[in-house]
């Protein structure tokens, strides 16, 4: 054990200070995030379960992402090649290492706010990046470091008020775009 550091941990209530601020910040995140599903979910109600329950998870040094705070909110759509797959709108907010998107000039982690769908069809996500590309939205465009969805859309941001603007951006962008994702169940080709 190293005295010193415990010692300072202790004095003046240091510990409990971080360990409050990092419950404070998580709240606020989870905030955003659910905000941000709230209204991206209001823009294509029909395409998402009666469920609503995104069960907000934060992880610190798990995975192949620096840290991570996500929701998961699942889907009425399918996924036209795997129907049977449970596709789920996954709003985030995460930090990584700025080369997993090929982002060079970033010191240190990159935090961004996110949005993915698990379980994405790839000529879904072909068609929004398409879209995107069309699009006025500055929104980015990089794999999924979980391996889960065809790929993600996120805005690297440095503060609070960049994160806001991120936040309501990724929302228009699915407001735009969220309609391309899925197939009802009976219009999927379940013989595939």
């Amino acid at each position: 054990m190293n005295d010193e550091f415990v010692t300072k941990a202790i004095q003046n209530d240091r510990c409990l200070k971080a360990h409050r601020l990092l419950d404070r910040f998580e709240d606020e995140i989870e905030t955003l995030v659910n905000r941000m599903a709230d209204e991206m979910i209001a823009a294509h109600p029909d395409r998402f379960s009666d469920d609503l329950d995104g069960g907000f998870k934060a992880g610190w040094d798990k995975g192949p992402v620096i840290a991570n705070a996500r929701s998961n909110f699942k889907m009425s759509v399918v996924n036209e090649n795997d129907p049977s797959a449970n596709m789920k709108l996954n709003v985030s907010v995460r930090w990584v290492d700025p080369l997993d998107w090929d982002e060079d000039d970033i010191e240190g982690a990159l935090c961004a706010a996110c949005y993915k769908i698990n379980s994405g069809n790839s000529d879904d996500h072909k068609a929004v990046v398409d879209a995107t590309s069309d699009s006025e939205l500055d929104v980015c465009i990089g794999d999924d470091q979980f391996g889960n969805a065809p790929g993600i859309f996120y805005i690297p941001v440095e503060g609070a008020e960049e994160l806001q603007e991120a936040a309501d951006t990724l929302i228009e962008h699915f407001s735009q775009f969220g309609g391309h994702w899925g197939v009802k169940p009976t219009d999927a080709d379940t013989a595939k």
